[in-house]
């Protein structure tokens, strides 16, 4: 939804600009004729979001900072810190795009289901490439963004939340959501997510040998 008074040419980029966002995931359907309330997404496990992903990465966020892009849509800017890379490049900081955000004059965009980072959050974060508008965004939107929560002594584990989206399987059919609120194990998480990531790797590595 768009938040302060949108203005006609606002809300023409914001229908181009998701119609975008919809081509950059695969996954995310926006309905037609009526505000979006929801955003449609394929339910992945850790091994689905893996293999959409790009980029996966633990990291902790530096600083968020909401603006317009070259063409002036609204984007926000984030900086991490990065403590691992279990796929793509490593990158002791990275900066991404992603849409969406509320500017210092109240005028914002928000796309339902996708998480906003919080300045000092870490998280497991499945991101998709880069688009040609330079933007990422978490693979499955809410469900490529695992935030870490510490224990009283110390413990980690994965917290991921839930907003406004609605699950499909892969032939489009309704399927349950899961909790609001979903916890993992840290430890079994990273495990997982490191096999799958090095088993996409070797098939990569094979289908490159052919």
């Amino acid at each position: 939804m768009e938040l302060g008074l949108p203005t006609l040419l606002d809300t023409m980029h914001r229908l181009l600009f998701l119609g975008a966002l919809a081509l950059v995931t695969g996954f995310v359907a926006f309905p037609a004729a009526r505000a979006v309330e929801a955003s449609t997404v394929r339910k992945l496990d850790l091994e689905g979001l893996v293999e959409h992903a790009e980029l996966v990465l633990e990291a902790r966020v530096l600083g968020a900072e909401p603006g317009l892009d070259e063409h002036g849509r609204i984007v926000t800017r984030y900086t991490l810190a990065v403590a691992r890379t279990l796929r793509g490049a490593h990158e002791a900081v990275r900066t991404m795009s992603v849409p969406g955000g509320v500017l210092p004059n109240g005028r914002g965009l928000v796309i339902p289901g996708l998480p906003v980072l919080a300045a000092g959050e870490e998280a497991l974060l499945f991101l998709t490439s880069e688009s040609r508008a330079g933007v990422r965004l978490p693979v499955g939107l809410s469900q490529g963004r695992l935030r870490v929560a510490r224990a009283a002594n110390g413990a980690k584990r994965f917290v991921r939340e839930h907003g406004a989206v609605e699950f499909v399987d892969a032939a489009g059919h309704t399927v349950p959501a899961p909790t609001a609120v979903e916890t993992f194990d840290y430890a079994a998480t990273i495990a997982r997510v490191e096999a799958a990531c090095a088993a996409r790797a070797e098939r990569e590595r094979a289908g490159g040998r052919r």
